[in-house]
């Protein structure tokens, strides 16, 4: 990559995590979307793995007292058995007709509690439901790649407090990404052929998760229900245009 190309990862990287650090999530796609102006999809995915793994996990270790340690426990279960199903199955799913559908999904949940109740109900209810759930985004995270906007609002439903939310949500996307790695690595992607553009980008997500966690610590717990729920629906929204646009 050139020198201007690196800078614009290394700006998305440092904004998106500043990003995900207040609001609780949405920089992981912004990340993504821009990789993939400069990289096939296939290379796209685990380079964004590895500088999402050191966002969410200097993330969660800052904020690591407010970490729900069981909820991650239950939500690592099953990641590696269903992202090895997801892999193997990955060629027959429309990445597409996914990303709508992660990105409706995200819709119908942030705007429709009820909803969400529904679905957490279905899933088992309470903290028995990250099990679940867990297998469920190990399973997309690697054909689609965007998992993230569909399980965020169950993770609000069930840790209210925003520190608390945001730590643990953090932690959980570290063992997903964690695994993506994994999955990525035995199928023969080679990481060191990339280390300038993911020394860019650890960089960066590093110095905006320091900026965005002090950022948070000053909110209240009403202003970022708002935020998330906006920056939730930007989110769906744009993956759901640039899809379509597909």
């Amino acid at each position: 990559m050139s020198g201007v190309e690196l800078l614009i990862v290394g700006l998305a990287a440092l904004f998106g995590s500043a990003i995900t650090a207040v609001a609780g999530l949405g920089g992981g796609i912004l990340l993504l979307s821009v990789l993939l102006q400069f990289l096939d999809p296939l290379e796209a995915i685990p380079i964004h793995a590895v500088i999402q793994l050191a966002s969410n996990s200097s993330r969660g270790l800052i904020l690591r007292r407010d970490v729900d340690w069981g909820v991650v426990a239950r939500f690592s279960l099953l990641l590696l058995p269903f992202g090895v199903l997801g892999l193997f199955v990955a060629g027959a799913f429309p990445v597409t007709l996914g990303r709508i559908f992660v990105a409706l999904f995200a819709l119908v949940l942030v705007w429709w509690p009820q909803g969400l109740a529904k679905i957490s109900s279905l899933l088992g209810g309470g903290r028995r439901s990250f099990v679940p759930l867990g297998a469920i985004a190990g399973f997309l995270n690697i054909p689609f790649g965007v998992t993230g906007p569909a399980i965020a609002p169950v993770f609000r439903r069930e840790l209210p407090v925003r520190t608390a939310m945001v730590a643990t949500f953090a932690m959980a996307q570290t063992s997903g990404h964690l695994a993506k790695i994994v999955l990525f690595a035995g199928t023969g992607f080679v990481y060191g052929d990339q280390l300038g553009l993911i020394a860019v980008g650890v960089t960066s997500v590093v110095v905006g998760t320091w900026c965005g966690t002090r950022v948070l610590k000053q909110l209240s717990e009403v202003f970022f229900g708002r935020l998330f729920r906006f920056a939730l629906t930007a989110i769906a929204l744009r993956v759901l245009f640039v899809a379509l646009l597909d």
